[in-house]
């Protein structure tokens, strides 16, 4: 609310009418109800705090000297209610309704809610089918201009499909919600019942063919996660919450990779929670040679060994080398670190390693 109109409003009310900004967990404190929205009034004996505008997690209100009349509050909450849900220029219904839905998802995951089901109140909730797949584009750094809520949503829906929803949470971050229809319409063999990994094949197939599409079109860093289908109503709070986790966890592993599988970062979600002088300490004991992985060639090998679940053959034929040329290097590792990745121990070690060598390296 600018100055003039607050000024106004506290000749109107005969008080002092001032602005301040509360979190959410402040508002609750008070007295507010949990997820307030604009026009939502709390009253005590000396003051009344009116919210203006909800901002992720941080409330813009005025606060007023001395209470108001129920008939005020209703007219006051009702005014400032009808000014929020202004569309802005060229804003379509269904941009303010899914901007709507981010912020209460953005609130819940904020507040460790979970488990919240999206409330009656928002418009898009009956939008949301059983069995959609979701996905959480982030975008930070794009080369050209950010495209608009009209022009993502329409090049999105070009590759997934029309019923595909686009939600704004952050700044550069959205959650996309499609039918599940999606996979079988990817599944080349044509079954009607797909099998738990052959899912999740389709949906990094997925998700590679959609991140390509968005760097095609405006360039720049953009990560993609993706999730196995839900029940969006009950589950979108969680699964925002697991795909930033797994974005975060790829980037902080896994430099460089910009498509991220919940079912992949286990282990890396297990050692994030370890305390960094444990890590480095546990590296330290256990590297035979400190400067092991300093050498790219080891690490791609190790890498790769690794995404092929250990099978020499495959991993020679994804490093284009042939199979002596492998054991040879994995020999070299066995000599060099006193440890051999053919031994399922050792192999286990080796990767935890890797990892954590990944991150303490940067720090």
């Amino acid at each position: 609310m600018n100055k003039t109109r607050l000024q106004q409003l506290g000749q109107l009310l005969n008080t002092s009418v001032v602005t301040k900004v509360l979190t959410e967990a402040e508002w609750v404190r008070q007295g507010g109800k949990k997820h307030p929205e604009a026009g939502q009034i709390l009253q005590t004996p000396d003051k009344c705090v009116v919210v203006t505008r909800v901002q992720g997690s941080e409330l813009e209100c005025i606060d007023i000297d001395g209470t108001l009349s129920p008939l005020e509050a209703e007219l006051l909450g009702w005014a400032v209610k009808q000014n929020s849900v202004r569309p802005s220029s060229g804003a379509s219904d269904l941009e303010r309704q899914a901007r709507r839905l981010g912020e209460w998802i953005q609130q819940s995951v904020t507040a460790g809610e979970w488990r919240a089901e999206v409330p009656d109140r928002m418009e898009l909730r009956n939008r949301l089918f059983d069995g959609m797949v979701p996905f959480l584009l982030l975008c930070e750094q794009l080369e050209d201009k950010e495209p608009s809520y009209g022009e993502l949503e329409k090049t999105i829906r070009t590759f997934l499909a029309d019923d595909t929803l686009l939600i704004p949470l952050r700044e550069h971050e959205w959650l996309v919600l499609s039918s599940d229809g999606i996979l079988t319409e990817a599944d080349s063999d044509g079954d009607e019942m797909l099998g738990h990994e052959e899912t999740k094949e389709l949906l990094a197939s997925l998700t590679e063919g959609l991140h390509e599409l968005i760097t095609s079109e405006w360039g720049g860093e953009c990560h993609i996660a993706v999730g196995e289908p839900i029940v969006p109503s009950e589950n979108a709070v969680r699964i925002v919450a697991t795909l930033r986790e797994t974005i975060f966890l790829g980037r902080k592993f896994h430099v460089g990779m910009q498509i991220h599988l919940p079912w992949l970062v286990h282990l890396e979600r297990l050692l994030s929670g370890i305390p960094e002088t444990v890590r480095s300490r546990f590296v330290e004991e256990m590297m035979g040679r400190p400067d092991l992985f300093t050498d790219s060639e080891t690490v791609a090998t190790l890498d790769a060994f690794f995404s092929m679940d250990c099978n020499v053959s495959e991993t020679a034929k994804k490093l284009f080398i042939h199979r002596n040329t492998l054991l040879y290097r994995l020999d070299k590792i066995k000599h060099e670190a006193g440890l051999d990745v053919r031994s399922f121990n050792d192999a286990v070690l080796v990767r935890i390693l890797l990892l954590l060598y990944k991150v303490t390296k940067r720090k």
